[in-house]
């Protein structure tokens, strides 16, 4: 990948990174899901699993709505690597702070793995992995 196209794509990638915190906090599940593909897998740091737009719509919609209501997402992006042209993995570290679950030691503060995929002329999340810290 030519280094001005990547570094097009590294912002494409954090501008969906971003829009993804800013839907959690303003609370809108559907900015989320929009954040999405179709067939995206949502491993929650709880161990919880959701596949497709509708699974990860109830869980996150159940978790936005409970326990984690009023509560902000902040990711932080340590690193964007290109697997292909159209493949990217990103890692970073998630902080949630609000809401009102229990064990918000392990949750709170932790690391995450996103896999997205071009879809067009931008990019989606395939996969998210939010890992608990024990």
């Amino acid at each position: 990948m030519k280094k001005a196209n990547k570094r097009l794509n590294e912002e494409s990638i954090l501008r969906v990174e971003s829009a993804y915190d800013y839907a959690w906090q303003v609370g809108d599940v559907e900015g989320i899901v929009a954040c999405l593909t179709k067939d995206a897998v949502l491993v929650s740091p709880r161990g919880e699993v959701a596949s497709g737009h509708q699974e990860v719509r109830n869980l996150l919609s159940e978790f936005l709505s409970g326990a984690a209501k009023g509560s902000t997402h902040t990711g932080s992006i340590i690193r964007i690597i290109f697997v292909t042209d159209d493949v990217a993995i990103v890692d970073g570290e998630a902080q949630i702070e609000g809401g009102e679950f229990a064990d918000f030691s392990t949750l709170a503060n932790h690391r995450f793995t996103d896999v997205l995929v071009r879809s067009g002329d931008s990019w989606l999340i395939a996969q998210i992995r939010a890992y608990a810290n024990y």
